[in-house]
Parts: structure tokens; C-alpha cells; sequence
């Protein structure tokens, strides 16, 4: 397999189409429902977890089988059926469209992968093996979650913040060192503690030192 880019991509009210009603077509759906995304499934029937999802306003379903034009308007294209014929024809319609599409179980058919994804609000880790062993990167990520705080989330919330106060007040050297003394360690242990205040105040105090 070629050497991949990792990129994360952003998919708010981005047109994805799913082909495909059944388990792993769920599974995909509610990937793409936590980005924001405007998600199509082309499917003659639907398994009931994506049937419920689609009443749930998730997903909007077209009931049929997939042709070529379900690709018109399209941003990026999962194949997540049992045909192979489908998945051979997905892929290739994509292709002429220069349109990214995953199939599933088929990484010769793919031009992305998905990674396995541990999330913490604003925090992303993602593991890939490009297509070679999902199982494998899905185990790697369950071992990063025993290291990986669930405070950590709140703490890039704070960062975030302050990101444009910074970045409007400081200089670029000034920034540098700023962010370096937000991340000795003094910030995140307040906010591991859940004193918010305490973590707040930490950063003026730096931040009036350097202003």
C-alpha cells in the first residue's frame, strides 16, 4: 500500500454519501453525525439501529439501490454494503470524480482510511494501520485511553479561551514563552482538581507578567 497524510478533516454541513443500511453503515453514520456532517445513505433497506437514526433526523435515507448519480453533490463517499459488485462500482464512480471514498474491508479500493479515534472534547488521537489491521489500531487506542485523562478535554477548552486574547496582546516571543509556562503542569493540575477559577487565574497571572 502507498505511504498515506494524516489530515483531520472538517465536515461540518459537508456532503457525505453512505452506501449501504447495514451495521457498519451505522457505524460510519455516527462518525460523521458527531462532525457535523450532512449525511446521505442510498440503501433499498435499512438495518433498525440506522433506521432509527434516520428518524432521527441523522441521516436523510434514499430507499434504492446505488447508481453512479447518488454521487452528484457528494464531498466524500463511504461503501459499506456486502455486494461486491456495489463496492467495485463505488469506488470507481469515485475515482472518475476524483471524489475520497472508504470502502469498507477493501483498502485497495479506498484512497482514506479511517483511523481508530480517542477523543477528549477538543483532543484527537488518532491510530491507523492504513487498512492493513483495524483490529490493531483499535486496541492501541484502548490502551492510550487508560493514559489520557478525561480532564484534558476541559483543559484545551481553557486554552482555547485564552488562544485570542494571546495571540492579539503578545508578541510572537512572548506567546511562545506564555504558552510554554501554561503548560508546566500548575494549569492542568487545577483543572484536574476542577477548580476552574484557580486555573483561570493562573493564566492572568502569567499573562500580565508577560504583557
Amino acid at each position: 500500500m502507498p505511504k498515506t497524510y494524516p489530515i483531520s478533516l472538517v465536515l461540518a454541513g459537508k456532503a457525505v454519501l453512505v452506501v449501504g443500511g447495514g451495521r457498519v453503515a451505522a457505524r460510519k453514520v455516527r462518525g460523521l453525525e458527531h462532525c457535523g456532517a450532512q449525511i446521505t445513505v442510498v440503501s433499498p433497506e435499512l438495518s433498525p439501529e440506522l433506521a432509527e437514526l434516520c428518524e432521527a433526523g441523522l441521516c436523510r435515507w434514499v430507499e434504492k439501490a446505488y447508481e453512479a448519480s447518488d454521487l452528484d453533490g457528494a464531498e466524500l463517499v463511504f461503501a459499506c454494503t456486502d455486494d461486491e459488485a456495489t463496492q467495485q462500482s463505488v469506488s470507481a464512480d469515485a475515482a472518475e470524480r476524483q471524489l475520497l471514498v472508504n470502502v469498507a474491508d477493501r483498502p485497495e479500493l479506498c484512497t482514506f482510511f479511517l483511523p481508530s479515534v480517542l477523543r477528549r472534547n477538543n483532543l484527537s488521537i488518532a491510530v491507523s494501520t492504513d487498512g492493513s489491521s483495524p483490529l490493531t489500531a483499535r486496541l492501541i487506542r484502548e490502551s492510550l485511553e487508560k493514559h489520557v485523562d478525561d480532564e484534558i478535554g476541559d483543559y484545551l477548552d481553557l486554552l482555547q479561551l485564552w488562544r485570542p486574547r494571546v495571540l492579539a496582546a503578545l508578541p510572537a516571543e512572548k506567546r511562545k514563552l506564555f504558552w510554554q509556562r501554561a503548560h508546566d503542569g500548575q494549569v492542568y493540575e487545577h483543572v484536574k482538581l476542577g477548580q476552574l477559577e484557580q486555573a483561570h487565574a493562573e493564566l492572568s497571572r502569567l499573562f500580565e507578567e508577560l504583557e
